[in-house]
């Protein structure tokens, strides 16, 4: 098990030292059953194992005096398996308007079709265990399709397999599918097949929508290399299958509003229902959003996105907290903060627009997943919404744009030190009072969101020191280009925009300069 091990990482370097140390210039490639790949398999299934029991005392959906808090095991997945009514047979869309794109809807309904199978009183244990056998699946292959992109550096996805965010979110909610399917987008891309990366990244949109923005850094590297041929191809590719992928659950679904009680109820029947009772006609009126006084149910992930506030985990909130009002004080517009989501799309509008010009500016052309990561970055900062299992979007990337152990390392323990301390907040809310161990006041669960924020941001400066310095890119350290990069990959830097910023191309290395 000797290949494809990183050069020098003093971690590594520690945990192979009672192995024998680092291998030396006669070490031969790894025989036998135990290959690089079947070892990061078995860790990652190590991992999922510990965070299948990390949340494992909240299965049974009894959350009494905030035990779900208490116990630190608060999971999406159970909640919502008994608050949209899966429990009692529902269909996600047909029958209730799930707050997810439908890529999570269908892995919901999957589990719940199968938790069937079981009596009521043993559901919620049974769709909690099928939902870790689909999420389990999902991590092994986001840690096989980072291996595959780390090239020569294979054993680097050993920190995606073991790493400690994995644990305490796994079981979180569902973002693994999505983050699986934007991994294997990638490595369709590093393999040169732009339209298979464009269906597997409208899939992974169609699952949860960050993927979406990984087309603008794409689009940057692509118009420094002159590839926009591929460029364009996955984009078309992307947006068809979201459409496609969406078309179904929209036609299925029927318009629900809010009852007397605030219940979600159908207030107009589904495009196809129409389509079989009175044709096409009727088909073509019942596919409007809006019908009935009611939305789609697709819609519902759209309406809960622009009309939710600030949300805990977010700068947005720190800010709220420090101002000490809401930041739409004044009356939020048809149900949704006006002026906050200005100002987060407006910090995207920036976030991407760094981004693409550091991809223009640089003195090398970035690698791929340097690029997706900083985009998420931007993304997760200026978002109003930033939930704590946002981190498995970030972890692969992470791996791939600066594999160093003990950078990472310290980032993520700074965001599982984040759980507790959000949990106990919640608990302080629930019992207000100074008796000792009620909560955690929220000056101290705001100090974690800082922490966790700056830690984020000290990996993605190291980041763009790699990008400004190509010559400390470990990476490239090995005399490769962009193992990642696919079409990218060796391609001529053919535009690279001027500016103040700009380093010379004399100061690089020879080695940097491929």
């Amino acid at each position: 098990m000797t290949g494809h091990l990183p050069p020098a990482d003093p971690v590594v370097r520690g945990a192979l030292r009672p192995l024998g140390g680092l291998p030396g210039r006669h070490a031969q490639p790894a025989v036998g059953w135990w290959t690089p790949l079947r070892v990061l398999f078995a860790l990652t299934l190590l991992t999922m194992t510990l965070a299948w029991a990390q949340k494992a005392p909240c299965r049974d959906g009894l959350w009494a005096q905030d035990r779900q808090y208490r116990l630190l095991c608060y999971s999406d997945v159970i909640a919502l398996y008994g608050s949209e009514g899966l429990v009692a047979g529902r269909t996600p869309y047909v029958d209730v308007p799930v707050e997810y794109p439908v890529g999570i809807g269908a892995v919901m309904a999957a589990a719940s079709a199968a938790a069937r199978w079981w009596p009521v009183a043993e559901r919620y244990p049974a769709f909690y265990g099928l939902t870790w056998v689909e999420l389990a699946v999902a991590t092994l292959a986001l840690v096989w399709s980072t291996a595959l992109l780390a090239g020569r550096r294979r054993w680097d996805a050993a920190m995606l397999a073991l790493a400690p965010a994995l644990v305490v979110h796994a079981m979180t909610n569902w973002d693994l599918a999505a983050a699986a399917l934007a991994g294997l987008a990638m490595l369709a891309w590093a393999r040169r097949r732009p339209v298979l990366a464009g269906v597997l990244l409208g899939l992974a949109t169609a699952t949860k929508l960050y993927p979406a923005l990984f087309l603008v850094p794409l689009l940057a590297l692509c118009l420094r290399a002159d590839r926009l041929r591929s460029w364009a191809l996955t984009a078309a590719a992307s947006l068809a299958t979201v459409v496609l992928a969406c078309l179904p659950a929209y036609v299925a679904a029927p318009a629900f509003a809010a009852g007397p009680d605030g219940a979600l109820v159908a207030v107009a029947p589904s495009a196809w229902s129409q389509l079989l009772a009175g044709g096409p006609g009727a088909f073509m009126a019942a596919l409007a959003p809006h019908r009935g006084g009611g939305a789609n149910a697709l819609l519902r992930f759209v309406d809960l996105n622009r009309t939710r506030p600030a949300n805990w985990d977010s700068l947005w909130f720190v800010l709220q907290h420090v101002t000490g009002h809401p930041l739409d004080r004044v009356g939020p517009i048809d149900g949704a903060p006006g002026r906050l989501n200005a100002a987060v799309f407006a910090g995207l509008l920036l976030t991407m627009a760094a981004v693409v010009v550091l991809a223009l500016r640089a003195p090398r052309r970035p690698r791929l997943p340097q690029l997706y990561f900083l985009a998420l970055v931007g993304f997760m900062l200026t978002n109003k919404v930033h939930s704590p299992q946002y981190v498995v979007w970030l972890l692969p990337l992470a791996v791939l744009a600066r594999p160093s152990w003990p950078a990472f390392l310290a980032w993520q323990a700074i965001e599982v030190l984040v759980l507790p301390a959000e949990w106990y907040f919640f608990v302080g809310l629930a019992h207000p009072g100074p008796y000792p161990g009620a909560g955690l006041p929220e000056g101290w669960f705001l100090l974690a969101v800082l922490a966790r924020d700056a830690a984020m941001l000290s990996f993605a400066a190291l980041v763009v020191r790699d990008i400004w310095a190509p010559e400390r890119d470990r990476v490239r350290a090995v005399d490769v280009d962009d193992p990642a990069g696919g079409p990218l990959d060796g391609a001529p830097d053919r535009l690279r925009l001027p500016g103040w910023l700009a380093r010379s191309p004399g100061s690089l290395s020879a080695s940097a300069r491929g």
